[in-house]
C-alpha cells in the first residue's frame, strides 16, 4: 500500500511539473528543444527542428505541406513554435493576428536557383542572365517592389512571361506558398522569385512557364528533367549541392526564425 502511494505521489508531482512547463512562456529558443515544433516538409527549417529536439524529433515534431496548415496548428495551440524562413514569417504577421517571431534567429543561409546535376550549359547561362541584373539594378527593383509595396495588390497578368518565344520553353518549378518570393493569386503567380525567373527567361530568349508543387517534390522534379530549374528561396547546402547545381546565390543571409503565438511568448 506505502508503495502504491508512493508511485501516486510521484505521478501527481510529474504531471503538476508539466502543468507548471506548459504555462511558462516561451523566452529563448534554447526551450524549443522540448516543445512540440512545426515545419514546412523538406525544408531547413525542418532540418533546423530535427536538430533542436534529436531524439525526441519523431514524437515532438509534425512536418506540414504548407505554412498554412502549420499557422493553423499552432493557433489552435497544437504546436508552441513553427521554425521557417523569416520574410514568410513576417508575411503572416501581417495576415494573421496574434503571431509573434521570437527576436534570436535560429540560422543564416543564401537562397539560390537549383538545377538538374551536370546541367552546366543552363546553369552558366542564368548565372550570366543573374550578374546583368544586381548589375543594372533590376534584380533590386523586384525586391523592392514586393519587400516595400503592397504585393498582394500585384495583378499576374501584368508579368511577362516572354510568351511565344522563339527560344522554346524555360520551365521552373516553385511551391507557390512562399510569399513575399512566390503566392499563387488566382490560376497565376506573383512573387520575387516568379518576377526574377520571367526576367531570366527574358534574357534567354525562352518563355517562363511556372510548375507548382509540394516543396519537397522539386529536388526529384528537377533531377528527372520534369523542370528546368527550380526557385523557392531555396537554400543551399552541402547536402543538396551531392544532388543538384546551384546558380550564384540571389539572396544572402536570410534567416531561419521561430514563429509563435504572440500570448505565448515573452521577450
Amino acid at each position: 500500500m506505502k508503495k502504491f502511494l508512493a508511485c501516486v505521489a510521484v505521478l501527481i508531482v510529474l504531471c503538476s511539473v508539466a502543468f507548471a512547463d506548459e504555462n511558462v512562456k516561451l523566452k529563448s529558443v534554447e526551450q524549443l528543444k522540448t516543445e512540440k515544433l512545426a515545419a514546412q516538409r523538406g525544408t531547413v527549417g525542418q532540418f533546423i527542428a530535427e536538430d533542436l529536439l534529436g531524439d525526441k524529433k519523431a514524437s515532438l515534431l509534425t512536418t506540414y505541406e504548407k505554412y498554412v496548415d502549420a499557422v493553423a496548428s499552432l493557433r489552435q495551440g497544437k504546436i508552441r513554435a513553427i521554425i521557417m524562413d523569416e520574410m514568410p514569417a513576417k508575411r503572416f504577421l501581417q495576415s494573421v493576428e496574434g503571431l509573434a517571431i521570437m527576436d534570436e534567429a535560429l540560422s543564416e543561409e543564401n537562397y539560390a536557383i537549383g538545377f538538374r546535376k551536370g546541367n552546366t550549359e543552363l546553369v552558366e547561362k542564368v548565372n550570366k542572365a543573374l550578374s546583368e541584373m544586381k548589375a543594372d539594378g533590376t534584380l533590386d527593383k523586384i525586391f523592392d517592389k514586393y519587400l516595400n509595396g503592397d504585393y498582394l495588390e500585384i495583378n499576374p497578368e501584368t508579368i511577362d512571361f516572354n510568351k511565344g518565344a522563339k527560344g522554346g520553353k524555360l520551365v521552373v518549378g516553385t511551391e507557390a506558398g512562399f510569399a513575399p518570393y512566390e503566392l499563387k493569386v488566382g490560376n497565376g503567380f506573383i512573387g520575387i522569385d516568379i518576377e526574377m525567373c520571367a526576367e531570366i527567361a527574358k534574357k534567354l530568349d525562352r518563355e517562363l512557364v511556372v510548375e507548382h508543387m509540394n516543396f519537397d517534390a522539386l529536388p526529384m522534379a528537377v533531377s528527372t528533367n520534369k523542370v528546368d530549374m527550380i526557385c523557392a528561396g531555396i537554400t543551399v547546402t552541402d547536402e543538396r549541392k551531392e544532388n543538384m547545381d546551384f546558380s550564384d546565390n540571389y539572396v544572402v543571409g536570410a534567416k531561419q526564425v521561430a514563429l509563435v503565438r504572440a500570448d505565448d511568448y515573452e521577450k
